[in-house]
């Protein structure tokens, strides 16, 4: 049986942030580390694939920049019924593809020595009071310490006892062809959130991203339904997003896909004795459902509190929930954990629902208060950054 430190289920950005900020603050951590991942990269995954501003930060205290193509969106509108106001940014959001981002992350941990096993499955996992037993489709390992990175519907959740399906938000999205001459997001550079929907049942709005896959212009549109008022009816999602595509001329004909959100809530244990969890794992953005940019900040709270437990001994991470709440991404989720229990219960009645809007848009001013009046009107286009690492990305 093979022995590690450190036994990290999933390989997304919020196992691959962990690796990565145990890496920089010693990169004897290398050979102390195994990654565990199910599927093979570039992996599908589907995900709006918006990047944040402030999302990025933990890539720059890495050292890191985006090097995958991505479109650099620098107008985020949210509109509700015909009123809409925007904020800019350099850029508020890179809209980038999951499979070639993922890939990028993946890569660099093993160029760091870290050991991945991709195609091999987590199938049990066993709390020892001197370790972790974890069992595959290939065999058994044990660790000191656990992270849980293996996503909303992941195993490690489950076998923790943690599993809550009252957080659980929906998602539809389809990809449309489009000519990036011709629409006015790409040449406006702009991402759309409608909240119109609230006034059908939906806790939640309509999205549309620019977006580039293997060089040609589509549209991201989808639909997220926070679900954050459990007890309500469940709105027709497909309904809906068919009557908003409708609106701007387009139909449900390519592919539709939908998955769970596992949404963050600050009053759920994040920690068992000797395992942890992180990302969507742990939480993502109720309000919106935003998840790349808190599981990359995940990762640096999971770092310190693992290398805390080995340099004292104790791995209870009793206080990991604690630190989670007391670091950034913490505060910034329960804000809108908070805001989107208020906004998506006052969705019922139009004066209400406008009172939501504007929630929403004050929530988003303490956010974004950074790039306030930056206008930037150049088009969005396919951003290459380090040309050998994007092109062999994507491929």
């Amino acid at each position: 049986m093979d022995s590690y430190d450190v036994i990290i289920v999933g390989s997304g950005p919020a196992g691959t942030s962990t690796a990565l900020h145990l890496l920089h603050r010693n990169p004897a951590w290398a050979s102390r580390i195994l990654i565990l991942e199910k599927e093979h990269h570039p992996r599908l995954k589907l995900c709006g694939g918006g990047l944040t501003e402030w999302g990025e930060q933990p890539l720059r205290e890495l050292g890191l920049r985006v090097p995958v193509p991505h479109v650099e969106v620098r107008e985020a509108r949210f509109t509700y019924d015909g009123i809409s106001f925007s904020y800019w940014g350099k850029p508020v959001i890179r809209v980038t593809r999951r499979d070639e981002f993922d890939d990028w992350l993946c890569r660099l941990v093993k160029e760091k020595g870290v050991r991945v096993n991709e195609g091999e499955a987590v199938v049990d996992v066993r709390l020892e009071k001197d370790g972790v037993r974890v069992t595959t489709t290939r065999g058994e390992y044990c660790a000191e310490a656990l992270v849980g990175a293996d996503g909303s519907k992941g195993l490690v959740r489950r076998k923790l006892g943690l599993k809550d399906e009252r957080h659980i938000a929906r998602l539809l999205e389809v990809l449309t062809p489009e000519d990036p001459n011709r629409v006015r997001e790409f040449v406006d550079a702009r991402a759309n959130f409608d909240f119109t929907p609230l006034a059908s049942g939906m806790q939640g709005y309509y999205w549309d991203f620019p977006s580039w896959v293997r060089g040609r212009a589509f549209m991201n549109r989808g639909v997220y339904d926070s679900r954050a008022d459990a007890d309500a009816p469940r709105a027709a999602l497909k309904t809906i997003l068919a009557e908003q595509m409708a609106r701007r001329q387009r139909t449900m004909d390519a592919e539709l896909h939908g998955h769970p959100i596992h949404w963050f809530d600050p009053r759920a244990p994040l920690s068992r004795p000797r395992a942890i969890l992180v990302g969507d794992a742990a939480g993502s953005d109720p309000l919106f459902g935003e998840g790349i940019g808190y599981a990359l900040a995940y990762g640096r709270v999971a770092a310190r509190a693992i290398e805390r437990a080995f340099a004292t001994g104790d791995f209870s991470f009793r206080n990991y929930r604690r630190c989670v709440l007391f670091d950034w991404v913490g505060r910034d989720l329960s804000l809108r954990w908070l805001t989107a229990g208020i906004v998506y219960r006052l969705r019922r009645r139009p004066r209400a629902a406008r009172l939501a809007a504007r929630i929403v848009s004050w929530v988003i001013s303490l956010v974004l208060w950074a790039n306030r009046g930056k206008r930037h009107a150049a088009p969005p286009r396919p951003f290459q950054g380090d040309t050998a690492r994007a092109d062999a990305v994507s491929k």
